[in-house]
């Protein structure tokens, strides 16, 4: 058996694993990663539209300007038509041209963007709004592994990883090729993205059971497009339609294909299938939104795409996430890590980001042993939080279906929990749809701004919308009662700055949920807390009220540490953030408990 060393390897070539190993060799040209990649690429994936704030790690991994050179659709957002209201309404900020009750059925709709130049610094202004793209996802991929083999990632397709073993210095990666060799390799780390089969994770994951869904998927030759942006066959936006039994999604991915699938229930996608062939339910499903019905008169189902001839295929759908998505030595990144429902869009841009901040975690570790541990906690809690966010969306928008008005409700509690953005119903949505919650998160200003303007009709105030949250000033905080509503701790955080050194994280602290269910939180309401502080983080559980809480503060750290008053304005502020965040209520000594 043929054995070998390396400093890294990364299981499975997906985006995931390309970006990270494509980012490691950028900023690391020394150190020898090896990629194994069980097929041969340009390869079959389902998954094409991402969302703009993938763009960042595009321009890091210098493929921006190939990526929107025009071999891929643009995506100017998302169009909805969802529950028992059949009118079209768009996520993307754009303005639709008309939008009359002539146009809800079988219609192509043609939007017009705003202008958001005048919001944006001039070297970031473009012929039309920042975009996403709608990807072939066989050709996407393959631009991603080529970029990791051209910053020096050694690329070996057509190799199955058999086990990954634990050792003194590492882990040992035993592998088999297609011609039958097979040998093995010692690393000192092991980045796992290895999709849905997370070699790493497995056994350790959780399910959601209210996600359990199956897709049925295929691509159309000879159908209208639905959206057109001016009028144009290179930008579009995703449309998505509720059907009877489940929601169907139509994107444009090259100017005569058409991705479409059907998602559905376990249940139901197992009760028809005793029943029917695969490709009798993909049309039933289909056929059954009206929204489209004239578009796809003259369709047909590609054979060339998937593989194998397949015209349908089937995924299974079923939400799931690592227990946890680290490990000595050892990471996950995209799927192997977690698996949100479709339904948003965010599968191949979590995949890319989570590569993309694994990479830069490794590399900051490397030059802070130290702090290896937290760092990758650190990525850990980022992964929750991100994917988090989507998940707590997918399920309100599963649960209320059939109850939209329900469901709205629910998007002002994630979105405008603060109540200091007056939006409507249906941005408070949009902003959800575009990953913010449940406050605007840090995306960068060219986002950011406009989309704050495109929704208020006001220039963004940014810092009240992350800082002035109704809680009060720390001195209002003083007789309020404690009510903690999930554990929570002081833990690093650790962000991509672009103003940092490339290719590593700066580092502060921060307070962090333990309860996954708390996850969508994380990137709410940021703040900075002195680590010293972390002896009061830990002791809030044991008081029931802010005065209890300030008698006892001074004594938590050590003599001489800092004047008490300097303490006890010190515990007031994480106070008030622990607020902010939702990990606990601050209530009046006479206000009953929610």
């Amino acid at each position: 058996m043929r054995s070998e060393v390396r400093d890294v390897v990364v299981v499975g070539g997906g985006p995931a694993g390309s970006t990270f190993a494509a980012i490691v060799q950028k900023y690391a040209p020394e150190t020898r990663v090896l990629l194994l990649e069980k097929a041969h690429h340009p390869r079959y994936h389902v998954g094409e539209s991402t969302i703009p704030v993938i763009n960042g790690v595009f321009r890091d991994l210098e493929l921006f300007e190939t990526l929107y050179d025009g071999r891929f659709v643009r995506k100017m957002g998302v169009t909805f038509v969802w529950g028992a209201d059949r009118t079209p309404w768009d996520a993307d900020y754009l303005e639709i041209e008309t939008l009359g009750a002539a146009q809800g059925e079988g219609q192509t709709i043609n939007v017009v963007g705003q202008d958001f130049s005048e919001l944006m610094r001039s070297e970031m202004r473009r012929d039309i709004p920042l975009t996403a793209i709608n990807v072939r996802r066989a050709e996407f991929d393959h631009l991603l592994l080529e970029q990791a083999r051209h910053f020096g990632a050694e690329v070996r397709e057509g190799v199955t990883v058999r086990s990954i073993r634990a050792t003194g210095a590492g882990h040992r990666i035993e592998w088999r090729d297609e011609t039958g060799a097979e040998g093995a390799i010692d690393a000192g780390f092991v980045l796992d993205a290895s999709g849905q089969s997370a070699l790493m994770t497995r056994g350790e994951r959780q399910y959601d059971e209210g996600l359990a869904n199956f897709a049925v998927n295929g691509y159309l030759r000879g159908a209208d497009w639905k959206i057109l942006f001016k009028g144009r066959k290179d930008a579009s936006t995703v449309f998505i339609a509720t059907v009877p039994q489940g929601w169907i999604w139509y994107i444009p991915v090259d100017e005569d294909l058409i991705s479409v699938g059907a998602v559905t229930n376990t249940a139901h996608f197992k009760e028809r299938l005793a029943e029917v062939d695969l490709e009798t339910f993909f049309w039933e499903m289909v056929d059954a939104c009206p929204e489209i019905g004239p578009l796809i008169a003259d369709a047909t189902l590609a054979d060339d795409v998937l593989p194998d001839g397949k015209r349908v295929a089937a995924h299974r759908d079923w939400s799931s996430w690592a227990r946890s998505p680290v490990g000595p030595g050892w990471a996950a990144a995209g799927d192997a890590a977690i698996f949100i429902d479709p339904v948003l869009s965010s599968g191949v841009t979590l995949a890319v980001q989570s590569g993309h901040r694994a990479a830069y975690t490794w590399l900051t570790a490397r030059e802070r042993p130290g702090q290896r541990d937290a760092l990758w906690s650190a990525y850990a809690d980022y992964i929750r939080g991100e994917a988090g966010s989507y998940l707590q969306l997918a399920r309100y928008y599963y649960g209320n279906n059939r109850a939209t008005e329900s469901w709205w409700w629910q998007a002002q509690r994630l979105v405008n929990c603060a109540g200091k953005l007056d939006l409507s119903d249906r941005a408070a949505f949009t902003m959800a749809t575009a990953g913010f919650f449940p406050n605007p998160r840090a995306i960068s200003l060219e986002i950011m701004a406009p989309l704050l303007r495109g929704l208020t009709g006001a220039e963004a105030d940014l810092f009240n919308i992350y800082h002035d949250d109704g809680v009060g000033e720390l001195d209002g905080l003083r007789g309020k009662r404690i009510e903690v509503r999930t554990p929570f701790r002081l833990a690093l955080r650790a962000e991509a700055d672009p103003k940092a050194r490339a290719g590593r994280l700066v580092t502060h602290h921060d307070l962090v949920a333990n309860d996954f269910a708390f996850a969508h939180r994380y990137a709410a309401a940021p703040c900075r807390i002195a680590p010293a502080l972390a002896p009061v983080v830990d002791a809030i559980p044991q008081h029931a009220t802010v005065d209890s809480l300030l008698d006892a503060a001074p004594g938590l750290l050590p003599p001489g540490f800092a004047d008490a008053d300097d303490i006890r304005r010190g515990a007031l502020a994480v106070l008030r953030n622990a607020a902010k965040k939702g990990f606990i209520a601050l209530r009046a000594a006479d206000e009953a408990a929610a």
